[in-house]
């Protein structure tokens, strides 16, 4: 069974279409989604030579969306903390939102579903190598997550300890990809992979800054598009834009680095130097990433210098904002971006555009954990997707921040703290501020194996004048043995910003959980 059942029925077709090559026919650009006039851009500005510009200027930029001239509203810079300046130490996303709200953050991502072990190994020894190069504390802080077709381990949180990002290293033991060797699972590869880049999104949107996701292996099997039976192209193009756009909402960059050192065709451009709809045909990973305004990498012998160039560029960076001056609906949905230097010798990367659609709002399923009530619309089946993929994993969710506090006389039951200030309110008829929020527990043993699962909607209406007030929500799941760890998800109907954390019953360190992605046979 696949850990991602609502891309289920892409998969099944991918499984079929990348095996074989069908007629090609015309289909229609898919839309994404943009919640705001205003557009934010994360900037890259290098020389001839490749190396960082500083101290630009509002000046020394222009804009073209759709080839047409955009006033820049603001510019900031982004650089690296001084060497005289200490960093700050971070071990946890609950630390980085407090003490570093707006700190910009490196994902290192080990892709082992779609690379070779071989290629794996070298590119674990790639990275060991780089940490190797770095100081004891680290000026920017880092996450490490691993991924196969089963699993999104986080093997260490967001930390500035480079000790703790080499030993959390050490004790994974990844799996030999037999699937890949093999050529089968192909469709839920490339399932898997899709939905961990939404994972990390969803999950990382609570923080304001940027993120750099350096994406380790091959990613994705491509698809062409043209040879997908009409339904599942329309799927598939949903969830291209679903992923995209939760990407740029929460200002992920993704920079992906081969080791298996192979190159792929450069993305195509119109007579203007504009990039053409990056997933109007063909669909591959380096397309993703280009799509963010990230790069790709294809080098097998330096890949270590390639992860560093790769973290260099989410530590300096312009971030640029404007009001497009044209928001009229277009035949094209995709409107293309392109940042021109004023100097000719500098080169500007940021993303390739975002398709303007309006948001669609989201509808609560009558009864959250019923097939039946979760069919009754998109909406619907996307909140069981979201709930899902945040419950079979342990990733912190800080999109909507809580804490857990157990009741010491009844261990059964638990409240959720959380800040008004974090939530979506809508004003219904009577002028009155409400909000829907679902909320989605479960429970797992010492191996990994879920043993119950709840659910609930909390209609809630915010009190007036306590706007520093803490809202708790109320939760019970038995904790017995052979309970080990409790995961609780939130999820707010307005805007589906989401918060997920986990409740430990025993020691984390005596766990056998998969979803953990540590071996505890390996000594300490």
């Amino acid at each position: 069974m696949t850990r991602h059942p609502f891309l289920a029925v892409v998969a099944a077709a991918l499984a079929v279409v990348l095996s074989r090559t069908a007629p090609a026919q015309d289909s229609e650009p898919y839309t994404l989604k943009v919640q705001s006039q205003i557009v934010v851009l994360d900037v890259v500005v290098t020389d001839k030579h490749g190396a960082l510009v500083q101290n630009l200027t509002k000046d020394d930029f222009e804009v073209l969306e759709n080839k047409l001239p955009q006033p820049i509203r603001t510019v900031e810079h982004t650089t690296p903390p001084p060497p005289s300046k200490a960093p700050v130490a971070i071990e946890s996303t609950a630390d980085l939102d407090r003490l570093e709200p707006n700190a910009p953050v490196s994902i290192i991502v080990l892709d082992e579903m779609n690379t070779r072990f071989e290629d794996e190994e070298f590119a674990r020894y790639s990275l060991k190598r780089y940490l190797n190069g770095l100081g004891e504390t680290l000026s920017q802080p880092a996450m490490l997550i691993a991924v196969n077709t089963d699993h999104l381990m986080v093997l260490r949180d967001y930390t500035t300890s480079r000790a703790a990002l080499l030993s959390a290293l050490e004790h994974h033991l990844a799996a030999f990809p037999w699937n890949l060797q093999s050529g089968a699972r192909a469709g839920e590869r490339f399932n898997a992979a899709f939905a961990s880049l939404m994972e990390i999104a969803e999950a990382t949107s609570g923080h304001a800054g940027h993120k750099n996701m350096v994406w380790i292996g091959r990613g994705f099997p491509s698809i062409d598009m043209q040879t997908l039976p009409p339904d599942f192209e329309d799927s598939l193009k949903d969830e291209i834009q679903t992923c995209t756009n939760l990407l740029r909402d929460a200002r992920v960059t993704l920079y992906t680095v081969d080791p298996a050192g192979i190159t792929v065709q450069p993305q195509a451009v119109d007579a203007d130097g504009f990039e053409l709809d990056p997933f109007g045909g063909q669909v591959n990973f380096n397309d993703m990433a280009r799509a963010t305004g990230g790069r790709t990498f294809h080098n097998r012998n330096d890949v270590d210098a390639l992860i560093g160039d790769s973290i260099r560029d989410g530590s300096d960076f312009y971030t640029l904002s404007y009001t497009p001056s044209n928001i009229a609906a277009d035949e094209k949905p995709f409107r293309s971006i392109r940042v021109v230097m004023k100097d000719k010798d500098l080169r500007a990367t940021t993303r390739a555009g975002y398709y303007a659609q309006p948001p669609i709002a989201a509808a609560l399923p009558a009864n959250p954990l019923d097939p039946a009530s979760a069919a009754s619309s998109k909406s619907s089946r996307r909140l069981i997707f979201d709930l899902q993929l945040a419950g079979a994993g342990t990733m912190v969710y800080d999109g909507l921040p809580f804490t857990i506090a157990r009741n010491a006389d009844k261990p059964n039951n638990f409240e959720l703290l959380l800040s008004p200030s974090k939530i979506a309110w809508k004003t219904d008829d009577a002028g009155k501020l409400t909000a829907n929020i679902v909320l989605f527990v479960e429970s797992f043993d010492r191996k990994g194996k879920l043993l119950q699962r709840t659910a609930d909607t909390f209609h809630l209406n915010r009190p007036d004048g306590a706007n520093d007030k803490e809202i708790r929500l109320s939760a019970s799941i038995p904790t017995a043995t052979p309970a080990a760890r409790l995961r609780f998800v939130l999820r707010v109907e307005a805007d589906g910003r989401m918060g997920a954390n986990n409740f430990y019953l025993v020691d984390p360190a005596t766990l056998d959980d998969p979803a953990t992605g540590m071996n505890r046979k390996i000594k300490k």
